[in-house]
């Protein structure tokens, strides 16, 4: 069954109708029908200790415990490098696996806005190539290859805007810091969806 361009954009548009027609506050204020959220971000990511930069991309299971306090799940990939011009060569490729659980409170939270604090432990695995000496890990010519695990803490701000009916989108500032290698500062956007 073939379907007509027109057709498509019809059905498009009555979507789009059917799920903006349920105002943010038909669903109360963040978190109190629906308590649970699902949130997938990307992120602009900077490694402090050798100036590298790259991108996070994440999803996080957060849940309202009450009024304001929630707690959360996370995993997260992310992959960062730095290029040397004069040397022609990426003297710095990261990979991280990264997942930690999160406690939050919501400073400001009405029908269609949430804005909150969080920290909480966090842990990754590390998959590095890097020319620096002092890094450590196993040598093959020029770069040290790098495997490890590390643990840490993470604190961070975000806010949240409720979007159609039980949707949401909003952005994120996190720094985290581990025990070994370098800290993470990551900045980014995210949508959602409450259940």
């Amino acid at each position: 069954m073939k379907v007509s361009s027109s057709g498509a954009v019809l059905f498009l548009a009555l979507l789009f109708f059917q799920l903006s027609s349920h105002p943010a506050s038909a669903q109360g204020s963040f978190g109190s029908d629906e308590p649970t959220s699902l949130r997938a971000s990307v992120n602009f990511v900077w490694l402090s200790d050798f100036d590298s930069q790259g991108l996070s991309f994440s999803n996080r299971l957060h849940h309202y415990l009450g009024e304001r306090f929630g707690a959360g799940l996370t995993l997260g990939l992310l992959s960062s490098s730095r290029f040397d011009k004069v040397k022609d060569i990426y003297t710095i490729k990261s990979t991280y696996y990264m997942w930690g659980v999160e406690g939050t409170f919501d400073v400001l939270k009405n029908e269609t806005v949430a804005f909150r604090l969080g920290a909480g432990p966090a842990a990754r695995h590390r998959s590095e190539i890097s020319t620096e000496d002092e890094v450590g890990g196993t040598k093959d010519g020029s770069v040290s290859h790098i495997r490890t695990a590390d643990v840490g803490v993470t604190a961070f701000i975000e806010n949240d805007f409720g979007i159609f009916r039980n949707g949401m989108a909003g952005g994120r500032v996190e720094y985290m810091y581990y025990t070994k290698g370098t800290p993470v500062l990551s900045v980014g956007l995210h949508v959602g969806y409450s259940f």
